[in-house]
């Protein structure tokens, strides 16, 4: 088999070391990919262009396409593929609703009764200002309908954070649609499965660190590490979480008429009142792949193949954890620029390539999160301890990373 896959980050680079196991594979395209991805040929076209994207899957016969980045998904790849029998895994445009628009997927869960948070929408500058300089109750969290180049979600931690935020949001772009949602306090975690319409294969479950720091007024960012499993999430929540939440999202879709298949992430959170949706994803998450796929024993494109062709698949797992910790451009994910040059030197753990170029055959970091470390233990304390020596060894004063990454 041909396997294409588009996108040029971490998430991409793992999707590529687990489709390098499979037995049915012959060749990789990654669609750009960057330069640490061996064993694939680059394509150099634009990821967003995808009638040229089209042409080349034509072209070379690609067999199976693999689709990291939600915006491309937004764009209709799918439905193009689809008009050329081409096969990929991942939604439509109207199935990538559920991450292309924030609002969307809240009246999808109202409609079903899941449970999430309170939540008020704009689209009128001043309404909103109106509305957040009468908020008695902080923080709030603030977040943009559709899928932005950040990731578009706010803490506000006072009145004028809130109105800079929204000022700052419609000064971008005055035909915003943005969210305000009560800021709500548990156990998070995200949870994949592979979907095809009302089939639902759940996969396992992640924790990403998504704040430069544990502390409250830390940015958000796409996160700055991961770890898998979830300590102190329990077997009965999980379970709650995908007959409850996942299975009749799913089946709803379908039965709407934009049945969903790809990757289905949710962002859950557990809190005293019960367990409550925090968002959905249309695609696997990065960091969270980095550290999900290095678990999966099964072979990941058959397991795929199996979701795609109606049989059921059988998934298995290390019982083994993985943490991964991401080393960052300081300024991120405000100011992202650094040319630094990375000292790759040997280590033991498995290393993750984001934001990299080749200059000169030395590699160079781009800014924003520029590799992310992973290793592999039979507990988080080994896999710490194995994560962050390498983490040291690979460290320069224009990184900064999370050092809590794994801890519970």
């Amino acid at each position: 088999m041909k396997i294409l896959i588009i996108g040029k980050g971490g998430r991409e680079h793992a999707m590529l070391e687990a489709c390098k196991k499979s037995k049915f594979v012959d060749k990789i395209y990654v669609l750009p990919g960057n330069c640490m991805m061996k064993g694939a040929t680059r394509v150099d076209i634009d990821m967003y262009d995808i009638e040229q994207i089209t042409d080349f899957a034509l072209k070379e016969k690609i067999d199976l396409t693999l689709v990291g980045p939600a915006d491309v998904l937004a764009l209709g790849i799918k439905d193009e593929f689809n008009k050329h029998d081409l096969r990929l895994f991942g939604p439509t445009k109207s199935a990538t609703r559920i991450e292309s628009s924030r609002y969307f997927t809240k009246q999808l869960m109202e409609k079903l009764k899941i449970p999430t948070t309170e939540y008020v929408v704009f689209t009128d500058r001043e309404l909103a200002l109106k509305f957040v300089s009468g908020i008695e109750k902080f923080p709030v969290t603030i977040k943009i309908d559709s899928i932005p180049k950040n990731m578009g979600i706010f803490i506000a931690r006072s009145n004028k954070m809130a109105i800079d935020i929204v000022n700052e949001i419609f000064d971008e772009n005055e035909n915003s649609k943005i969210l305000i949602e009560e800021y709500i306090i548990g156990k998070e975690f995200s949870i994949f499965a592979l979907v095809k319409n009302s089939k639902v294969y759940p996969l396992q479950i992640v924790k990403d660190y998504k704040r430069t720091s544990d502390t409250d007024e830390a940015e958000h960012t796409g996160g700055m590490g991961a770890c898998s499993p979830v300590a102190k999430i329990t077997d009965i929540e999980i379970e709650q979480v995908v007959e409850k939440i996942l299975k009749p999202m799913a089946k709803s879709m379908y039965e709407d008429g934009y049945g969903f298949e790809g990757f289905l992430y949710g962002e859950i959170i557990v809190t005293k009142d019960g367990i409550k949706v925090l968002s959905f994803n249309a695609r696997l998450g990065d960091p969270e792949a980095e550290v999900l796929l290095p678990r999966l024993e099964s072979d990941f494109v058959q397991n795929i193949l199996d979701v795609m062709e109606d049989r059921e698949p059988e998934i298995k797992w290390t019982d083994d954890v993985c943490i991964g910790v991401v080393l960052a451009s300081k300024g991120y994910p405000s100011k992202e620029k650094c040319q630094d040059k990375i000292n790759l030197v040997p280590v033991e753990s498995d290393v993750y390539f984001m934001g990299v170029e080749e200059k000169n055959n030395e590699i160079y970091a781009k800014g924003g999160r520029n590799l992310i470390v992973t290793a592999m233990a039979e507990d988080f304390e080994k896999a710490r301890e194995l994560a962050y020596a390498d983490v040291e060894k690979l460290r320069s004063d224009s990184f900064f990373y999370r050092e809590d990454v794994g801890k519970f």
